[in-house]
C-alpha cells in the first residue's frame, strides 16, 4: 500500500522486496548491510528489531544498525475461545484455569510468535498456566480452537474476526490497551482485570544506520502523510492494523523501551528456538 504513494509523491519507482526468513531477520540483516543513502529502506514488524534478538542467538545485526523513520501503525491479538468452554469473559477463563490445573491448552502460531509469548505474559499475570500448543501458522491454530483440539487461541485480530462473527468462536479479550477499530466490541484484557496488560504485533520504517538527518525526516514527512489520509487509514483499519504515526525520536525512544520489555517476555516463556539461518 505505502510503495506505490511514495513512487507518485517522488516521482521514482518504489519497489517492494519480500525477503523471507528467521521471523523476518533475513530482511532485517539485507538492510542493515545496505548503503546509508536513503535507497534502501525496512519496513517491519515487532520481530526483527526486539522479539527476535532474545529469541536468536546471532542474528548478524543489532538494534544500532539502523535510523528509526516512523511507527506506522499497530494490530493487536485477540484471546478467543471455542463455544463449548463455559466462559464468557477472561476471568471467567482465569477462574476455570485455577480450578483445573493442568487441563487447559491454547492454540498459537508457533512457538516463538507474537501469539506465543501473549499466552506466556497472560499465564504469569493470570497467575495461571495454560499449556502452549504450537501450530504451523495462525490459520491453523484458528482450525483447531473452532475444532475443539485446544481449547483457546491467540491470535491476530483479521483472521479470527470472521470466526467470532460467524459464532464459531467466542471472543474474550484483545491483547492491546486500547479497543480495535475493526472489532470495538471486543475488551481489552486491561479492562477486563489485566492493568496495563499490552501486546501488539506493531509496524515501522527504519532506515540503515548513518542515513542523513534530512533523509530520515523526508520519509517521515511522506509516510506520515499517506498515515494520516482518510483511504489510506480506512485501508489500514480493513486489514486489522491501527495507524499511528511518529517522528523518529519518538520511533526511537518507544524501541529502547520494547527491546528489554520484550527480551523478559522471552524469558518468562522460557523459549528456545534454533540459530536463525
Amino acid at each position: 500500500m505505502l510503495g506505490p504513494r511514495l513512487t507518485t509523491a517522488w516521482g521514482q519507482p518504489v519497489v517492494i522486496l519480500n525477503r523471507p526468513g528467521a521471523g523476518g531477520s533475513v530482511g532485517a540483516k539485507v538492510v542493515a548491510k545496505s548503503a546509508p543513502d536513503g535507497y534502501t529502506l525496512f519496513i517491519s514488524t515487532n520481530s526483527p528489531l526486539t522479539t527476535n534478538l532474545a529469541l536468536y542467538p546471532s542474528l548478524g545485526y543489532e538494534p544500532r544498525d539502523f535510523e528509526p523513520v516512523i511507527l506506522a501503525g499497530e494490530n493487536a491479538l485477540v484471546l478467543a475461545a471455542n463455544p463449548i468452554l463455559p466462559v464468557k469473559t477472561v476471568k471467567d477463563l482465569i477462574a476455570l484455569a485455577k480450578s483445573k490445573p493442568g487441563e487447559l491448552n491454547a492454540g498459537t502460531s508457533g512457538n516463538g510468535s507474537t501469539a506465543h509469548l501473549s499466552l506466556a505474559a497472560f499465564n504469569k499475570q493470570a497467575g495461571i498456566s495454560i499449556a502452549h500448543v504450537p501450530y504451523r501458522g495462525g490459520a491453523p491454530s484458528i482450525t483447531a480452537a473452532i475444532a475443539g483440539e485446544v481449547q483457546v487461541v491467540f491470535s491476530d485480530i483479521t483472521p479470527v474476526v470472521p470466526q467470532i462473527r460467524d459464532n464459531r468462536l467466542n471472543a474474550l479479550g484483545l491483547t492491546a490497551l486500547r479497543r480495535a477499530s475493526i472489532a470495538p466490541d471486543i475488551p481489552t484484557l486491561d479492562e477486563q482485570g489485566l492493568p496495563a496488560f499490552s501486546i501488539t504485533a506493531w509496524v515501522g520504517v527504519v532506515a540503515p544506520k548513518g542515513t542523513p538527518s534530512e533523509i530520515v525526516q523526508k520519509l517521515n514527512l511522506e509516510i506520515g502523510r499517506a498515515l494520516k489520509d482518510p483511504e489510506f487509514s480506512r485501508q489500514m483499519s480493513t486489514m486489522g492494523v491501527d495507524p499511528l504515526g511518529s517522528t523518529p525520536e519518538q520511533f526511537a525512544a518507544f524501541l529502547r523501551t520494547e527491546i528489554p520489555r520484550w527480551k523478559q517476555i522471552v524469558q518468562d516463556a522460557e523459549v528456545k528456538v534454533e540459530g536463525a539461518r
